[in-house]
């Protein structure tokens, strides 16, 4: 699939062999980029949109609870769907913590605007 709308810039931004800016392979890639990018960004951590990103890196440090996990849902699925509503469409947000591991993890199952395949995105960060 080409990328529409344009040229973009892969995230994380890097230069090519060719000493040019990398963009994505396709609208899949971009897609995907696109939600790293806002579910690892801490809110208030662009000065110019400090409502956007999803905080997911602090949430390790955090205390496990029931309460905190709707909480945590919640933002995420309300932070795809402001900020990439348009791109995606939101099928699961799962949201684990393990005490014992002293681990978090994230599943995300979104589905790209205009395809009929879902995605998995699972992040898992631990605090030791």
């Amino acid at each position: 699939m080409a990328l529409s709308n344009g040229r973009h810039l892969a995230f994380p931004f890097r230069i090519g062999d060719d000493g040019r800016t990398v963009a994505p392979a396709n609208d899949d890639a971009h897609v995907r980029d696109e939600l790293l990018q806002l579910l690892l960004t801490s809110p208030a951590e662009r000065l110019f949109l400090p409502e956007f990103g999803g905080g997911v890196r602090k949430l390790v440090f955090e205390p496990a609870s029931e309460a905190l996990r709707g909480v945590v849902k919640a933002r995420i699925t309300n932070g795809l769907t402001r900020w990439l509503g348009h791109r995606l469409t939101v099928e699961l947000v799962e949201v684990l913590w393990d005490d014992a591991a002293a681990t978090l993890e994230v599943t995300l199952k979104y589905r790209p605007a205009g395809s009929p395949d879902s995605r998995v995105i699972k992040f898992q960060r631990s605090s030791r």
